[in-house]
């Protein structure tokens, strides 16, 4: 590794950034080097302007890829600082012979979403401590079969029955669905067949298919079953409502999700009740959150996953 460029390694360090999780798997960032700073932008061009209108979702997954950025910089001798300006992450790495390799650097690349039902086992108490410690402000974690986890559980209904109601809303989301192979290598993004469990079909039948799907009564029965697999539903609240605020989180939301798939549990994103502002802020009150509810997630323990969802090569997110 002495002898790369830190162009070189800046490349690796991207790499390890698009891993990062976002809305519809839309991957909305674009990335410069700069000397030694690595520059985070958001492509607003991906942007979900239905779901997620607000781009907190966007700065969030912005969040996410900072994270691992700064997690792999480690395990190739470097320290970083980062800071938001003119709209941009300004991601500054300094070389450092006495830089401790991040335990979650390991899992990466394997950090997946499970997008079935979980197996049922319930997670042992001092596991939930443990997500708990990675930020005691913004996590908040419920046992399944709670008050709390009940009511959580009627807000992705409800958000169901008022997203899968919205013409706009499911194009949207029809849009980002990817149906075959061949689909899938033209965009190398969106939500694909294979990780969702579905068969491979041509584009037209796929997208008559999942129309016919997108109503409320067949989502919340998806949505049940795997509700009731759970054994943990986990909030995650911003302080603020700034871009800002919201990479703040996606740090915290990614270091959680190595932490779930290190540690051998599952999670899946149930973030109806955070897309939608009436309902946000009841969860907000009902929930006693004094932040601002913005991620919900299922947490269990699933089987390994046989698809990962695509990303886009380094060079087709960097820009000069």
């Amino acid at each position: 590794m002495e002898s790369l460029t830190f162009f070189e390694i800046a490349k690796i360090l991207i790499s390890f950034a698009v891993c990062a999780p976002s809305g519809h798997n839309s991957q909305p960032w674009k990335f410069q080097v700069v000397g030694n700073t690595i520059v985070i932008a958001p492509d607003f061009t991906k942007r979900l302007a239905v779901v997620d209108s607000s781009d907190k979702e966007l700065f969030i997954s912005l969040g996410c890829a900072l994270e691992n950025m700064q997690i792999a910089a480690t395990n190739y001798g470097y320290t970083s600082d980062y800071d938001y300006t003119d709209g941009k992450i300004v991601v500054t790495f300094t070389k450092s012979d006495s830089c401790a390799t991040d335990t979650l650097f390991a899992h990466i690349k394997t950090r997946h979403t499970h997008r079935g039902s979980f197996t049922g086992k319930k997670i042992p108490q001092e596991q939930i401590d443990a997500l708990k410690t990675i930020d005691n402000k913004s996590v908040a974690i419920f046992a399944s079969c709670t008050p709390q986890a009940d009511f959580i559980c009627r807000g992705i209904a409800e958000g169901n029955d008022i997203q899968m109601s919205d013409t706009a809303f499911k194009r949207e989301l029809l849009s980002w669905m990817r149906f075959n192979k061949k689909h899938i290598a033209q965009t190398q993004n969106g939500l694909c067949y294979n990780v969702l469990g579905f068969p491979s079909t041509p584009k037209p039948m796929g997208r008559m298919f999942v129309k016919m799907a997108l109503n409320p009564k067949s989502q919340n029965k998806t949505d049940g079953k795997v509700n009731a697999s759970a054994s943990h539903f986990c909030v995650l609240s911003t302080n603020g409502t700034s871009p800002k605020d919201y990479i703040a989180l996606g740090k915290t939301l990614e270091r959680l999700l190595l932490t779930v798939c290190g540690s051998g549990l599952a999670y899946n994103f149930s973030n109806q009740p955070c897309e939608i502002p009436a309902l946000t802020e009841k969860l907000r009150s009902e929930l006693k959150i004094s932040g601002y509810p913005a991620i919900t997630l299922r947490l269990g323990y699933a089987d390994a996953p046989k698809f990962y969802a695509p990303r886009k090569s380094v060079d087709e997110v960097m820009v000069e």
